[in-house]
C-alpha cells in the first residue's frame, strides 16, 4: 500500500473508474469472455485498444502523468487493479499504469489544484508548508538523474549544487523559456505576492541625538517561480552571486535607513534556495542604520515607536505586492533572546501595510510597502541616579541657609549660589545627549523647578538681609521726640528748668510734621544741662567767644562714634551713646526689623521642603500612571 495524504486522498478512485470502463467495452463486444476467445492471439488487439486511448487522451495527459501526485494515484490504481486474464497480466500492467495516470491527471488535477490553491490563500500561514504545484505549470525541469530524483523532502536536510539551475536559466534570458527581467506572473498577467521576514540579530542602544539606531538582521523572503520548477528530490542551493544574480529577485529596500551594507566575513552572507516547486527563499544578514524620529515630551519615562519599512524600489504594487510573513512568535519580526540594550527594553512588535501613490512627472504610481515597528520603553534608573537624585540633594542643601544666622551673609550667598552653579552645571550635562528641540521634556521640568527652588532660596535671603540693615532714621519714635524736644528747647531760656511748662503730646503723631533741626537747636539739644549753684544758673561753657564744648564731652562723642561703626548691627553700642542722638538709627526699629527677618527664615523652613514634596509627589504619579501616548513615527 501506499501512504497518501489528505490532499491526495481526495482524488476519486481511478480502480471505479476502469471498472466502469471495462463494462462498457465487454457490453460493446458482447461480453469479455467471448471476445478472448474468438482471438487466438488477443496482445495484438490489446496493443491496439491502448495506442488509441493514448491517442485520444493526447501527448499533453502523458507529459503531466509524470507528475509526482500522477505517479502516485497510478501506483495505488496499479496495485487496485485487477484484470480477468492472468495471461495478460505482465503486459498489460505497465501500459494501465499509463492510462490511470493519464486520467486522473486529465479529470481530476485540475480541480485538486484550484480547490489547493483556495485553501492555501485563505489559510495565509500553511502558503509554504507543503510543496505543491500550480495548476498553470507546463513544465517541470528534469535536471537531476532518477537516483536523485523522486519525492520531494520536506525538511532541508540535503541541496543540490546551485550550478543545475544553469540548465533553466543558462545567462539569464532563454529564448522561449527563462527570462530573469520579468517577474514570476508577469507573463501571464498576475501580481507576484513577496513574503518577507526579518529576525533582529543584535541591535544597537538608541540615540536621541541623531534619532537613530543600528540593527544586525536577516532579511528573508519567498515567493513562487513556477518557471524554476525541477524534478530534484532535494532543494536546489545558491550561493553564488554568479548564479543568483541570473534569477529574478525582488529589489527591496529599507526606506528609513542611514547607511545599510552586506555582511562579507567570510564570504557575503547570502544564499537562495530553489525548492522543487519553484518556491525561492533568499535570506541574507545586513547591518542598517535606521532613522526613529523620536517624541521625547516624556523623557526619561518615554516610549518609543520606531519604524522599520520596506518597500520595492521599482516594480509597482500590480507586478509585485509585499506581505509580512506571520506564522508563530518568530515570525514576521523575530528577535534574538540575549539582546540586552542599555536603556531600552523592547515591549511588543506591531505590522502594518503602508503603500501609498506616489506622484510622478506623468500621473502616478503605488509601490508596495510594508512596515513594522518596534515598540521600546525606556529604562529611568540610570537617569533617577544620575540626575535627579543629586539634583534633590542640591535643593535640600540650599534650605540649609534657613537655620544659618542672619547676619552670616558670606555663609548664607556661598552656600546658594554654590548649589545654583552646580545644578546649573549638571543640568547642561544631562541635556547634552539630548536634541534641541522646541518643545518640554520631562526632564526639563524637573532641573527647572529645582533651579527656581534654588532661586528662590536666594531670594529669600535677600529679604532677611534687606531688613537686618535697614536703617531707620524717620521713624513715628523720632517724630514724637523731635516734637516734644524742639517746644522745650523754645522756652528753655527764658524760664528755669523747674519752672518749664510740660508740653502736651498731641493726639497723633503722625500729623507731625518732621523738620530738621538747625545748627542752633541742634547745639543746644546736644549741651549738657545747666548747673545751679547758689541760685546762680551756670552752663558748662567759656566765655571770650569759644565753643561750648569740653574735652570730656568731646572725647566721649568720638567713643560713642567709633563704638558705633566697630559694632555688627546700629544697635549693638546703644548703651554707650544716647538713644535720642539723630545721627544714629532708631533702636526700636532695627529690633522689629530683624524680627521680621527671622519670621522670614522661620517659615520659610516651612514652605520650601514641602512645597518640594508636594512637586515630587505630583511629578512622579503623573509620569508613572499616565500613559504614554505613542505618536507613530516615520
Amino acid at each position: 500500500s501506499v501512504d497518501l495524504s489528505p490532499r491526495e486522498a481526495a482524488v476519486p478512485d481511478v480502480h471505479t473508474r476502469m471498472q466502469t470502463t471495462e463494462t462498457k467495452r465487454r457490453a460493446a463486444g458482447g461480453g469479455g469472455g467471448s471476445w478472448m476467445r474468438s482471438h487466438p492471439h488477443p496482445a495484438v488487439p490489446i496493443a491496439i485498444t491502448v495506442f488509441l486511448l493514448m491517442a485520444v487522451s493526447g501527448v499533453e495527459a502523458i507529459a503531466e502523468g509524470q507528475n509526482l501526485r500522477a505517479n502516485m494515484v497510478a501506483e495505488h490504481s496499479r496495485r487496485t487493479f485487477r484484470t480477468h486474464d492472468p495471461n495478460m497480466m505482465n503486459f498489460a500492467n505497465p501500459m494501465v499504469d499509463e492510462i490511470a495516470a493519464s486520467i486522473s491527471s486529465r479529470l481530476d488535477m485540475d480541480e485538486f489544484v484550484a480547490s489547493t490553491r483556495e485553501t492555501l490563500e485563505e489559510e495565509e500561514e500553511d502558503y509554504f508548508r507543503e510543496i505543491w504545484y500550480d495548476r498553470n505549470t507546463t513544465k517541470i525541469h528534469n535536471i537531476c538523474e532518477e537516483n536523485r530524483s523522486g519525492p520531494a523532502k520536506m525538511n532541508l536536510t540535503w541541496s543540490e549544487p546551485g550550478d543545475l539551475l544553469l540548465k533553466i536559466v543558462g545567462n539569464g534570458v532563454v529564448k522561449g523559456g527563462y527570462n530573469m527581467f520579468m517577474a514570476p506572473g508577469q507573463a501571464k498577467g498576475r501580481e507576484t505576492k513577496i513574503h518577507v521576514a526579518l529576525y533582529i540579530e543584535s541591535m544597537s542602544s538608541f540615540k536621541a541625538q541623531t534619532m537613530d539606531f543600528e540593527v544586525d538582521t536577516y532579511l528573508a523572503m519567498g515567493w513562487f517561480d513556477r518557471r524554476l520548477a525541477h524534478n530534484c528530490s532535494y532543494p536546489i542551493l545558491v550561493t553564488s552571486k554568479v548564479i543568483s544574480d541570473r534569477i529574478w529577485q525582488p529589489d527591496l529596500y529599507f526606506v528609513n535607513s542611514k547607511f545599510a551594507y552586506l555582511q562579507e566575513v567570510t564570504t557575503p552572507n547570502m544564499m537562495v534556495i530553489v525548492y522543487p516547486d519553484g518556491l525561492v527563499f533568499k535570506s541574507m544578514r545586513i547591518d542598517v542604520t535606521l532613522s526613529c524620529s523620536m517624541e521625547l515630551k516624556r523623557f526619561p519615562m518615554d516610549t518609543q515607536r520606531c519604524p522599520v519599512t520596506v518597500q520595492s524600489y521599482a516594480y509597482v504594487e500590480e507586478l509585485v505586492n509585499l506581505t509580512w510573513f506571520k506564522k508563530g512568535d518568530d515570525f514576521p519580526l523575530g528577535v534574538n533572546t540575549d539582546i540586552r540594550l542599555n536603556d531600552m527594553v523592547i515591549t511588543r512588535k506591531e505590522y502594518e501595510s503602508c503603500s501609498n501613490p506616489y506622484p510622478m512627472f506623468r500621473g502616478q504610481a503605488r509601490w508596495s510597502c510594508i512596515r513594522a515597528f518596534i515598540v521600546m520603553r525606556r529604562l529611568v534608573l540610570f537617569h533617577i541616579i544620575q540626575t535627579y537624585i543629586p539634583t534633590g540633594m542640591l535643593v535640600v542643601i540650599s534650605w540649609m541657609s534657613f537655620w544659618l544666622d542672619p547676619r552670616a551673609s558670606p555663609a548664607r550667598i556661598s552656600l546658594t549660589i554654590t548649589s545654583l552653579l552646580t545644578l546649573t552645571t549638571m543640568s547642561n550635562g544631562a541635556r547634552q545627549d539630548l536634541p534641541q528641540v522646541s518643545y518640554i521634556k520631562a526632564l526639563d521640568i524637573w532641573l527647572t523647578f529645582s533651579q527656581g527652588l534654588i532661586f528662590l532660596v536666594l531670594l529669600e535671603y535677600s529679604f532677611v538681609s534687606f531688613y537686618m540693615t535697614k536703617r531707620s532714621f524717620d521713624c513715628v519714635h523720632r517724630r514724637a521726640y523731635q516734637h516734644k524736644k524742639l517746644r522745650s528747647s523754645q522756652s528753655f531760656n527764658s524760664k528755669s528748668e523747674e519752672d518749664r511748662p510740660e508740653v502736651t503730646q498731641p493726639q497723633s503723631i503722625e500729623e507731625i510734621p518732621f523738620r530738621k533741626p538747625s545748627s542752633s537747636e541742634y547745639d543746644e539739644m546736644i549741651q549738657p544741662p545747666s548747673i545751679h549753684l547758689n541760685g546762680v544758673k551756670h552752663r558748662n561753657s567759656q566765655s571770650n567767644g569759644h565753643p561750648p564744648y569740653s574735652l570730656s564731652q568731646g572725647l566721649s562723642k568720638c567713643a560713642n562714634n567709633a563704638a558705633a561703626l566697630m559694632s555688627a548691627t546700629p544697635h549693638a553700642a546703644a548703651h554707650i551713646y544716647n538713644k535720642f542722638d539723630f545721627t544714629k538709627p532708631c533702636q526700636k526699629c532695627s529690633l522689629n526689623n530683624e524680627r521680621i527677618a527671622k519670621k522670614i527664615d522661620h517659615y520659610s523652613r516651612m514652605i520650601f521642603p514641602t512645597t518640594f514634596i508636594l512637586f515630587c509627589t505630583i511629578y512622579w504619579a503623573y509620569y508613572t500612571y499616565t500613559e504614554d501616548t505613542v505618536v507613530e513615527t516615520v
